[in-house]
C-alpha cells in the first residue's frame, strides 16, 4: 500500500488511514462502522447504484470540519463474490487506481481511509472514505446549465471548459490510462484562476496500459460525448476533439474514422436513451 497510509488491525477488520488525517474516534468508528457509524455521525444517504451504499457526514480533524463520503461496496453476483476470493477488493482496486491517477498528474478526491472485513467465508465487506471536493459541480451540470445562456462571457466559459476537458482526456489516453466509467456524472469540475480542474470519481475499473487498446479509447470517447445536441453542438464536440488529438499526435489510429465511430455510436446510444424515456 502507498506510504501515505498507516495500517490498523481491529478484530476482523483491516483499516488503512491516511497518515495526515489521524483521528482516534473516527478510526475506531470505521473499525466498527456497522454499529457505530450512524450513531456517532449524522450521516445523510447519497444516491448510488444498487451495488454500493454511500453516506455523507462531517468529521473534525484538528480545528477543521471536513465533509466525508463513505462508500461501501457490495457483491454484484455469486460469480462476483467468487472472483473476490482471489482478487483485490473493489475498495482497494479503486484506491490503487486513484493513487495511479495522482501519480500521473490527474486529480481525484483525497482518500482518508480504506477498510476491509473478512468476518467469515461468506462475508466480505469493504469501503472507501474520501473527502468532499469543495466548490465543484458535476461536469454535465456545467454543460447543461449553460445551454440556455447566450452572453459572450458565458459562451467563452463553456468553450474553455470543453477545450480544457478535451486536453485532460487527451493526456489521460496519451499516458495509456483507461477510465472504467467516464460518464460525465463521475467527473467534478472547478475553475481556478482561469483554468479548469477535473476530479475523477468511481475509479474501481480504471487501468493503465502500455498502449491504450482502441476499443477502450472508443468506449471512453463515447461516454464523454453522451450529451444531447441541445446541450452540446457538433461544433462543441469538435472543439473537444481538436484538443484531444493535440495530446495524442503519436497515436497510430485514423483520427477521422475514430471520430465518425464515436459520433455514430453516441447518436445510437442517445436515441435509445430518448426512446426509453418516452
Amino acid at each position: 500500500m502507498n506510504i501515505c497510509f498507516d495500517k490498523i488491525q481491529g478484530g476482523n477488520y483491516t483499516l488503512y488511514i491516511h497518515r495526515d488525517f489521524r483521528n482516534d474516534a473516527f478510526e475506531q468508528t470505521l473499525l466498527d462502522y456497522e454499529r457505530r457509524l450512524h450513531k456517532r455521525y449524522h450521516s445523510a444517504p447519497v444516491p448510488s447504484s444498487k451495488f454500493t451504499s454511500v453516506y455523507r457526514f462531517s468529521v473534525r480533524f484538528g480545528n477543521i470540519e471536513k465533509a466525508v463520503y463513505f462508500k461501501e461496496y457490495f457483491c454484484r453476483s455469486a460469480w462476483d463474490f467468487v472472483k473476490h476470493l482471489f482478487r483485490l477488493s473493489r475498495a482497494e482496486r479503486s484506491l490503487r487506481a486513484m493513487l495511479m491517477l495522482q501519480k500521473n498528474g490527474f486529480d481525484v478526491p483525497v482518500v482518508v481511509a480504506m477498510g476491509e472485513c473478512k468476518a467469515g467465508f461468506f462475508e466480505r465487506r469493504n469501503f472507501l472514505a474520501t473527502f468532499e471536493v469543495e466548490n465543484t459541480k458535476r461536469l454535465h451540470e456545467y454543460i447543461t446549465d449553460s445551454k440556455d445562456n447566450s452572453t459572450g462571457e458565458q459562451l467563452r466559459e463553456k468553450r474553455g471548459l470543453i477545450r480544457a476537458f478535451g486536453r485532460t482526456i487527451g493526456r489521460m489516453h496519451a499516458k495509456g490510462i483507461f477510465h472504467g466509467d467516464l460518464r460525465l456524472g463521475n467527473i467534478l469540475a472547478r475553475q481556478e484562476e482561469n483554468r479548469w480542474r477535473f476530479f475523477f470519481l468511481d475509479n474501481e475499473r480504471t487501468r493503465k496500459f502500455y498502449r491504450l487498446p482502441a476499443r477502450l479509447r472508443l468506449r471512453n470517447l463515447v461516454q464523454v460525448n453522451m450529451f444531447p445536441p441541445a446541450a452540446m453542438s457538433n461544433t462543441d464536440r469538435m472543439r473537444f476533439f481538436r484538443e484531444y488529438w493535440a495530446q495524442n499526435e503519436k497515436a497510430k489510429i485514423k483520427k477521422v474514422g475514430l471520430i465518425e465511430k464515436v459520433l455514430e455510436k453516441t447518436h445510437r446510444r442517445l436515441s435509445k436513451k430518448e426512446k426509453f424515456k418516452k
